[in-house]
């Protein structure tokens, strides 16, 4: 063979494997922008949406004026709040000496307690959403993204929908976590929310004396006979609740646990409304990462 025709095709064939090594480099890092891209753009629409939640919840009404995230009762007191509702039932509890049962106040108080922690969960949902790992931005951006928080029975506990698969995301990641850090934001407000007088550590207090009064007697002579005198004076609509009042307990419930729970679900839900927003809603792309990631759903 010809020596220079071999050094020419040598250099020919360095030639295109550098052009094509530089060509795969540059759409390698083509592609790690774009997926960096996308991440931050999921980080600062779920940062907004955090924000956003935040304020409106943290509103006077923000939980108590909005049936979509408003805390109801609890289930010990949605049971006495029955009884409390059929003269049957009135009679039992009195009879049996149950003190402390008012159920009016509670489920407004739980609700102020959450609209006064809700504010402080920007910055810890921020921090959150910041040391965020996103294994898979794209497969978030397009709706991809199945959840897999699940409980001990193995039931997913959250499921957004495509439309909010950021927040999904987000819940999975970061919800064990919010309920150490909101918690005990949350918890401290049950002495600084009161409403007629009564802070709802207090109420919740007395509540669960009286109600520890009923899974305490309802067996004794006394409370057997007025349980069955009850059970015939019940209307029938109201039967079960001679059952209910069987299976009574002492007080189980951990209001922290609880209200910091429901706060938690509540803010999830405007965050996820929030998402949908930005997705849907090209005016509510406020800046130029937003419109460049999010502008690809519209393609």
């Amino acid at each position: 063979m010809d020596i220079k025709l071999g050094l020419k095709r040598i250099l020919l064939l360095s030639f295109v494997g550098a052009s094509f090594f530089a060509v795969s480099c540059d759409d390698d890092v083509l592609n790690n922008l774009a997926s960096g891209d996308t991440v931050a753009a999921l980080k600062e629409a779920l940062t907004i949406g955090a924000k956003t939640a935040a304020t409106n919840l943290g509103q006077k009404d923000g939980y108590y004026g909005d049936a979509m995230v408003k805390i109801g009762m609890p289930q010990e007191v949605a049971t006495v709040a029955e009884l409390m509702s059929t003269s049957a039932g009135k009679t039992f509890l009195n009879t049996i000496g149950a003190e402390g049962l008012q159920t009016d106040n509670l489920v407004e108080l739980m609700n102020r307690a959450a609209e006064k922690a809700a504010p402080e969960s920007a910055e810890i949902f921020a921090n959150a959403i910041t040391k965020m790992t996103v294994a898979d931005g794209e497969s978030i951006l397009f709706g991809k993204y199945t959840s897999q928080s699940a409980n001990e029975e193995g039931n997913v506990t959250a499921s957004f929908g495509s439309d909010k698969a950021a927040t999904s995301y987000l819940y999975d990641k970061t919800y064990a976590g919010l309920q150490t850090t909101f918690g005990n934001v949350v918890t401290s407000t049950f002495d600084q929310v009161s409403v007629s007088g009564l802070t709802l550590n207090n109420a919740w207090s007395s509540f669960s004396k009286g109600y520890n009064q009923i899974a305490e007697k309802k067996n004794s002579t006394v409370g057997s006979t007025a349980l069955a005198v009850m059970k015939l004076a019940l209307p029938s609509d109201k039967a079960y609740l001679y059952d209910k009042v069987n299976a009574i307990q002492s007080v189980n419930t951990n209001l922290g646990e609880y209200v910091t729970g429901k706060a938690l679900d509540g803010l999830f839900t405007k965050v996820a409304d929030k998402e949908v927003d930005i997705r849907t809603n090209a005016a509510a792309r406020t800046s130029d990462l937003l419109r460049r990631v999010f502008g690809r759903l519209d393609e």
